[in-house]
């Protein structure tokens, strides 16, 4: 819902019958889910009650694990923001370890600012800069492989159980990003939504909504970082050459500066407070434009591709960086990617910047507890005590509806 309703016009929206609005009504009343607050004139009939969310149901947490920091943040069921911590980290290739122990801190010192005992969770969803996947050899075990963080076959899901005393989920941060977008952010109402993030590397996600703004299922990754844009062009990360990640993520954005001439010395320290300050200076120092506009090229160059292959109605240029310079770069990657479309498909995509945040790609992981709980009927989880094969406290064995191999799963 978004804002108060009745239940004629959720009747109207769902296209559901009356009796079925009724009994789901019933249901979440029960549940305490929403709640009855007041009522509004009906046309010609008596008033009809007002439905409205409940936000004091319950919380849930939001992990962001990039390749620069580790966001927690928590969130009321409906995904607005209680509080957040962001844990800067200096090696892009830090162990697994050490990162299941800063997000475990993480949780801890956000669930206790904020009076929440971590057993009352609703649940903790875990954004990942890569793809979780199913262990062949053990059954219900997630592997999650992220080249950027140096990860290949890692069960954080094993390592992080055993400290949350909730639901524990992860996926791909591109992906909740994208379900993010399309339930709180620019993406709603629209019917093909890419969400582009970009960091130190890129992604994307494709989602499919409905006039509501909803999404029946989850978006679905595209590795559109690793689509080539330059023929022999400069080294990837990934082994290729020419990738779109090589010119227009974070840390190519800044060599690319510090290799012009005319570039100034950056005060800032660590890769996002440079970009900030790269940014910042656009304004005034022709390097850093020119820099800027380059990447709105680049960028520009690749939603070209995308709209001629998937044609969306909406791209969001959305992730850290991305929100950071979107509103400097948009014109060029608009006047870009309009010429790279073929004629047929001009105009037919909207291209904005994303409008969540810098709590954007925590608040997509905290989207998957949600989903859950609303594909569950709005029933509260049930913990689990103790640990079997290959689960720790509070985490299920299975999988939440939604394309891609070991998307949404249960660590």
């Amino acid at each position: 819902m978004q804002g108060p309703t009745s239940r004629n016009r959720l009747t109207r929206v769902s296209g559901l019958s009356s009796a079925t609005v009724s009994n789901v009504v019933s249901q979440l009343l029960a549940e305490g889910l929403i709640a009855e607050g007041g009522s509004e004139d009906s046309d010609g009939g008596r008033p009809r009650s007002v439905l409205e969310i409940r936000p004091d149901y319950g919380s849930v947490i939001g992990v962001d694990i990039g390749e620069t920091h580790v966001r927690i943040g928590l969130f009321d069921w409906t995904l607005s923001v209680i509080t957040s911590e962001v844990y800067p980290i200096a090696d892009t290739r830090l162990d697994a370890e050490s990162v299941a122990a800063l997000v475990l801190q993480g949780i801890s010192d956000v669930t206790r600012a904020a009076g929440v005992d971590p057993a009352d969770l609703l649940g903790v969803g875990v954004g990942v800069p890569g793809a979780v996947q199913p262990d062949p050899r053990i059954a219900g075990r997630m592997l999650v492989h992220a080249p950027t963080l140096g990860w290949s076959g890692v069960a954080l899901g094993e390592m992080l159980a055993p400290g949350v005393a909730a639901p524990l989920m992860l996926d791909n941060c591109a992906r909740t990003l994208g379900q993010a977008e399309m339930w709180r952010g620019v993406g709603q109402g629209a019917d093909r939504v890419v969400t582009a993030l970009i960091g130190v590397g890129v992604g994307a996600a494709l989602g499919s909504g409905t006039e509501g703004g909803t999404t029946g299922l989850a978006p679905a990754t595209i590795e559109w970082g690793h689509t080539v844009i330059y023929a022999g062009g400069l080294p990837c990360r990934c082994g290729s050459r020419g990738c779109l990640e090589a010119y227009v993520g974070a840390d190519a954005i800044l060599h690319r500066y510090q290799s012009t001439l005319g570039s100034q010395p950056f005060h800032a320290a660590g890769t996002e407070g440079r970009l900030a300050e790269l940014t910042a200076r656009a304004a005034t120092d022709p390097v850093a434009m020119e820099t800027l506009e380059k990447i709105g090229e680049y960028i520009g160059i690749g939603i070209g591709n995308l709209i001629n292959l998937l044609h969306p109605d909406l791209v969001v240029l959305s992730g850290w960086a991305g929100s950071v310079m979107g509103g400097v770069v948009l014109p060029t990657v608009r006047a870009t990617a309009e010429r790279h479309a073929l004629s047929y498909l001009r105009g037919r995509t909207r291209i904005e910047v994303g409008r969540l945040g810098q709590e954007a790609v925590a608040m997509g992981a905290a989207t998957l507890p949600v989903a859950h709980l609303l594909t569950t009927g709005g029933r509260r989880p049930e913990i689990m005590s103790g640990s079997g094969s290959g689960s720790g406290m509070g985490s299920v064995s299975g999988a939440v509806p939604g394309p891609g191999s070991g998307a949404g799963a249960w660590a």
